[in-house]
């Protein structure tokens, strides 16, 4: 029996720079394209989507694309990954397509409902050691009622967008082995203060602080 949802979470991930506080370029290429897979996790099931694929552009991928996410009960991390595909040669000739976490970052499903309606840029951090991985601006809301705008497999189903200020959420760090886990701990909790500058992208817009 399908365990009932106590809400619904509206996640739109809106784009994701791969330059840093520095605006250093830190993913591994720029000839790829990026989807965002998300996953509620602690409930009695992980609740996941996924963004279509978007090649980058210049150093930014552009998605503005709205999920929903059924909100369990105990559900209690929300987990953002920056992902590619990834093909591997099998010793037989033939080819094994995967999935490759190219940067990642987590974030408290309580932190999130004490601060929605959210518009802000995350910072993102590479698998392993936990390095930079640039940043990423995500839309966040929870409601009682499924959203109108957006369905779980991430198609869009018509809508008003709506631009709105936020807060920058405590960010629990994890580390990532594959396309599981993520590395380390950390937490940050600041007031969004300005808007992204034109042309600077989303790196310049959390340098701003």
């Amino acid at each position: 029996m399908a365990e009932k949802p106590k809400g619904f979470l509206s996640f739109r991930p809106i784009e994701a720079s791969g330059l840093n506080k520095d605006e250093q370029y830190v993913w591994p290429s720029s000839d790829f394209e990026g989807f965002v897979k998300v996953e509620l996790r602690g409930g009695p099931r992980n609740v996941k989507a996924a963004t279509r694929r978007v090649g980058v552009q210049g150093s930014t991928i552009f998605w503005n694309e709205p999920l929903v996410l059924e909100v369990l009960d105990n559900a209690n991390e929300l987990r953002v990954m920056l992902c590619k595909d990834k093909v591997s040669q099998l010793p037989d000739g033939t080819t094994k397509r995967g999935t490759q976490v190219v940067a990642a970052c987590g974030i408290y499903v309580s932190d999130i409902l004490d601060a929605v309606p959210i518009d802000k840029y995350f910072e993102l951090f590479r698998p392993g050691a936990g390095g930079d991985g640039g940043f990423i601006r995500l839309s966040l809301d929870y409601s009682t009622e499924r959203p109108q705008y957006g369905y779980g497999n991430g198609v869009y189903s018509g809508g008003k967008q709506k631009k709105r200020r936020g807060w920058l959420l405590p960010v629990l760090l994890l580390a990532v082995a594959g396309a599981g886990a993520f590395f380390g701990k950390k937490y940050y909790d600041e007031q969004q203060k300005d808007k992204k500058p034109a042309g600077k992208g989303a790196a310049a817009a959390a340098k701003k602080k």
